[in-house]
């Protein structure tokens, strides 16, 4: 897939997602650090487009898979794809997501996303995106104090869709966002 968008126009990232929740039972289960590092360098062999390491936190250590996507050749990390969730109605015999299994980014779970980015910030030099759950300003910071250097929005925007337009706004001190993403960013102190 990297070769065939090579060279294209208009695209600024690849983000590779490495472990998804929702597409079938056998996703679920974490990458293995080699893993990890071959899919990135190959698809960077093949590639001067930026890639994004999506990782998922469901792995024994996410300082060691961080370190991975580095030495494959990421030049970002965004964390996390997702926290394991199951859920299911009472009143009807059906799973709430649609493989009985999943990951939605709920806000109960921040505090598990921010220890994810912390360690990863403490052992790469590569800039980490925080993900999952993030919709207020207040989690965009909490984000940034744990050691990304910017923040994605996503699931907010499936119960919130003007959020993003509030994020074009001018920020203190003059940063400002655009349309489409959040950018927030800080020097790393490496």
């Amino acid at each position: 897939m990297t070769r065939r968008l090579a060279g294209l126009t208009g695209i600024a990232a690849l983000e590779l997602n490495i472990s998804c929740p929702n597409v079938s039972a056998a996703s679920t289960s974490a990458p293995t650090l080699a893993m990890c590092e071959r899919l990135i360098a190959d698809c960077r062999a093949s590639t001067e487009t930026p890639i994004i390491a999506k990782l998922t936190p469901n792995v024994t250590s996410i300082p060691v898979m961080a370190r991975a996507a580095a030495a494959g050749g990421a030049d970002a990390i965004s964390l996390n794809q997702y926290l394991p969730w199951y859920g299911h109605r009472l009143a009807a015999p059906a799973a709430t997501v649609g493989q009985r299994h999943g990951g939605p980014q709920r806000p109960g779970d921040q505090a598990n996303r921010l220890r994810a980015v912390f360690q990863a910030a403490q052992v790469v030099k590569t800039p980490i995106i925080g993900i999952g759950g993030i919709a207020t300003i207040d989690d965009v910071m909490e984000f940034l104090v744990a050691g990304a250097s910017a923040v994605q929005l996503g699931t907010v925007n499936f119960y919130n869709l003007g959020r993003l337009s509030k994020c074009s706004t001018p920020w203190p001190g003059g940063a400002s966002g655009s349309r489409g993403s959040m950018h927030c960013r800080r020097r790393r102190k490496h």
